[in-house]
């Protein structure tokens, strides 16, 4: 294994870190894939990591040492995202005093990276698919046809089959993106990867900001497990950014992410009839006591799934929706098992 392949790859495991299942199987998949020139469609909600993967897929391939052009096709306006894309020759439109080359040109032999690519209207799609199906494309305004070289890789965080199947993405496009359609997991799918990514991301922005290397406790990573993480990673490596600079101490505790996270958004559902919620001289008050309750609530909703399901782990974990290995661990640590 060449140096240069190493450290993408240990590059890629700090990256998309973690040992679950759904994770260590993606980076198989990306190492695979990067071998071929084929185009590849990376799919998945926001900030789960998706130009992450793009970017490793250049740097694994014999592309790399040439050019990764990034387009976000959400930034950018119908009247703006062609010429960007395919360039434009002077007079093409009122303000082009000049040529201009478009993302496709400066992209080369190297790879072309089409993010948010679920939000290109259907001019530009019909557009697009004939590039990739050609390899050839004009300018805005130009008669000379230029080749298409690069590598296409495309991401989106739509729904692009429910797309397709409602008309908004042409089926042909997206046939023709998905050589290789590649998932990218939330990150409440793969909540057994929180430590690793912690101490990823700790590592990461303490060199960054100068900071002495901090310390995560068990109730800091308690605290974050409790958290819905609508934005992913992203999400999770701006809150461990905004702790670190506030910090005070090099050992993070539960009470560093007050303010930063919020209860309200967290994934576990609210006090339930019955319980210390319905009284405000009983309701816990401290992270500690609301890490406890949250805590406690999530060991019932657990015993019931699995009382439901006469202690099958699989449709305990479908029945309150998340992956079998994060039941098994939740399990492990509240003490419950299977028989329960």
């Amino acid at each position: 294994m060449d140096e240069r392949g190493e450290r993408v790859r240990t590059a890629l495991r700090a990256g998309l870190a973690g040992t679950s299942r759904a994770i260590a199987g993606l980076r198989e998949q990306l190492e695979a894939v990067a071998a071929t020139d084929a185009t590849v469609l990376l799919t998945g909600e926001t900030g789960t990591g998706k130009g992450l993967a793009a970017r490793a897929l250049h740097r694994l391939s014999q592309r790399a040492p040439r050019p990764f052009v990034h387009v976000d096709c959400a930034a950018l306006s119908p009247t703006i995202i062609e010429s960007e894309l395919f360039g434009h020759e002077r007079g093409a439109f009122t303000s082009a005093d000049g040529r201009h080359a478009g993302r496709f040109e400066l992209a080369g032999e190297g790879t072309i990276f089409l993010d948010e690519i679920g939000d290109l209207g259907p001019r530009l799609q019909s557009k697009l698919l004939r590039v990739l199906d050609d390899r050839r494309y004009e300018r805005l305004g130009g008669v000379e046809t230029l080749v298409m070289r690069a590598r296409v890789i495309a991401a989106t965080s739509r729904d692009v089959r429910r797309a397709v199947r409602e008309g908004a993405f042409r089926a042909d496009l997206y046939y023709r993106l998905a050589v290789f359609h590649l998932e990218v997991p939330p990150l409440r799918k793969r909540l057994e990867d929180l430590p690793a990514l912690v101490a990823t991301g700790l590592e990461q922005i303490a060199r960054r900001q100068g900071l002495p290397q901090p310390l995560a406790t068990e109730g800091f990573h308690a605290l974050l497990r409790l958290h819905a993480w609508p934005g992913n990673v992203r999400e999770l490596m701006n809150a461990l950014e905004r702790v670190l600079v506030r910090a005070r101490s090099r050992l993070l505790t539960a009470a560093d992410l007050e303010g930063v996270l919020e209860p309200e958004l967290s994934s576990e559902a609210p006090p339930q009839r019955g319980s210390s919620g319905d009284d405000p001289q009983t309701a816990p008050r401290t992270l500690r006591e609301i890490v406890s309750a949250r805590e406690a609530e999530e060991r019932r909703l657990i015993l019931e799934a699995l009382l439901a399901t006469r202690g099958n782990v699989n449709r305990a974990a479908q029945q309150l929706q998340m992956a079998r290995g994060t039941l098994r661990y939740r399990m492990q640590k509240y003490g419950i098992d299977e028989s329960a």
